[in-house]
């Protein structure tokens, strides 16, 4: 598999949930089409919505929707500001609930539209230990009447806890409260089949993680119930009408032409998802995860032996595809220049996040990786720590 990769030797790269490296095959189809598209510029921008319909059908396809009712957006982050502020929420003194492993910029999102719309902001926290019933539970429990909106994650960037979204989202629409999933790590890393969740309001997920499309690429869908509620945050030409250069995209939908990405800009991410998609048709994407899943497996047999304390799920359905450790005394109090050490004295890439206020680190391998990686990159953490107590 590392044969379809240009990687780097120098390091060893155990740090997906950041950003995946991209196969070659997406990179080179990502340069080809900047190439063709400079041939004739006006030419290609006529044409490129065509080519950003074929993508966004092929990531339909991967996740289980109807193209008609995705967007695409850069990041997760954008997609979510497209429902999180977009959406109409009930006035009267409401609030909007999240769980305390909620990666910050989505936190701040939720925070805005508190201070814009006069809502409260509320958290609830999630036990590390919970199973799936004791996490639907600490959820359930901070459910007020006031509660408008729950934004949680799919899979929790800090930990890898996978959130029973399916679960959550029966639970929630019989309370009359709205669910938007932050799914920055969903695609790839978990299957998934939108069509199957009924009760779900809003699903948006990163395309540059384990999905490992073009950076900068990134999708949201709506239930069919919202979206003609749902108010586009940028207005221009496709807002009241589709335009007669933007032929070749989907002029049956109302939604997907609204909220289609906004004038001239490099679509040739865009385009090259449907080299991504291809590449996970060709290896299998159950192969592909069921060998992400041994590589996290190795990640915990090996990390065992440092004993650092293991904040991620044991094990079970709430496992995912990285494991978070606390980093023990000597090496908690360095903040970010432990990112910064690891890489320069050890060339490791990592992550370091902070999980309840707790100093971490996070490893998330992926399939250009191998068990031998990990365990040389569990050696130099042995070394990192050794020097920590120092």
């Amino acid at each position: 598999m590392r044969d379809h990769f240009d990687l780097d030797d120098s390091i060893i790269y155990l740090n997906s949930g950041t950003h995946s490296i991209a196969p070659r095959a997406v990179l080179e189809a990502v340069t080809s089409y900047q190439r063709r598209y400079e041939l004739n510029p006006t030419a290609g921008l006529l044409t490129a919505w065509g080519h950003v319909w074929e993508a966004q059908q092929a990531i339909a396809r991967f996740v289980g929707a109807r193209a008609d009712d995705l967007f695409l957006r850069s990041n997760v982050t954008e997609a979510l500001n497209a429902f999180i502020l977009g959406m109409p929420l009930p006035s009267g003194g409401g609030e909007i609930l999240v769980s305390d492993l909620e990666y910050g910029a989505i936190v701040n999102t939720c925070r805005f539209r508190c201070e814009r719309d006069g809502l409260q902001l509320k958290q609830f926290h999630v036990p590390l230990e919970a199973d799936a019933g004791g996490l639907v539970a600490a959820l359930l429990a901070a459910v007020t009447p006031k509660t408008r909106l729950v934004v949680v994650s799919h899979i929790a960037s800090g930990t890898g806890t996978v959130f029973p979204i399916g679960d959550l989202s029966r639970e929630l629409r019989a309370r009359g409260v709205l669910l938007a999933v932050d799914g920055a790590h969903g695609p790839g890393a978990l299957p998934l089949d939108l069509s199957r969740l009924d009760d779900l309001d809003f699903y948006g997920g990163n395309l540059h993680k384990w999905f490992m499309g073009p950076k900068g690429t990134a999708f949201g869908w709506v239930s069919p119930r919202h979206q003609d509620l749902i108010q586009p945050l940028l207005a221009g030409w496709p807002t009241f009408e589709c335009p007669d250069f933007s032929d070749g995209f989907n002029h049956s939908s109302r939604f997907a032409q609204k909220m289609v990405p906004l004038g001239c800009h490099d679509f040739a991410p865009f385009v090259a998802l449907r080299e991504a998609a291809a590449f996970w048709d060709t290896h299998g994407a159950e192969k592909m995860r069921a060998r992400i899943a041994a590589l996290v497996a190795c990640v915990e047999r090996e990390m065992a032996a440092l004993g650092w304390s293991l904040l991620s799920p044991a094990s079970g359905p709430l496992r995912g595809p990285m494991l978070t450790y606390a980093l023990p005394p000597g090496l908690a109090g360095e903040g970010a220049q432990f990112l910064t050490r690891v890489l320069r004295e050890q060339r490791l890439q990592i992550s370091s996040p902070v999980v309840q206020g707790r100093p971490s680190v996070r490893l998330s391998p992926h399939v250009h990786n191998d068990e031998g990686q990990i365990r040389e990159a569990v050696r130099r953490l042995r070394l990192v720590g050794a020097l920590g107590k120092n």
